[in-house]
């Protein structure tokens, strides 16, 4: 897949995926472990980074499937953006 810009290959797909799965697991592990919290926050901070950059690839590619790349990003930040709050929160607290 080349995007439209400078025909760099790359995979918005994927990016995305990553984007979501950090986000899930350190939502997981702040929630399911709490002791493990500032393993959640470095995960929220992978997975808001990873989807930044997943966003800004699939706003590159023309059509139907860049709302669908765009959507999966923008939920994988969203969790990643819990975990992180959530996990610094919980890792200074007495």
């Amino acid at each position: 897949m080349y995007d439209d810009y400078n025909g760099i290959p790359r995979n918005p797909m994927a990016y995305g995926m990553l984007a979501l799965l950090c986000g899930v697991l350190g939502t997981i592990v702040v929630f399911l472990l709490p002791d493990l919290s500032l393993i959640a926050a470095a995960l929220g901070a992978v997975g808001m980074i990873v989807g930044g950059f997943a966003i800004g690839v699939a706003n590159r590619f023309p059509g139907k499937e860049r709302m669908q790349y765009m959507a999966i990003s923008a939920v994988g930040i969203m969790l990643s953006v819990l975990a992180f709050m959530f996990g610094f929160v919980n890792s200074f607290s007495f």
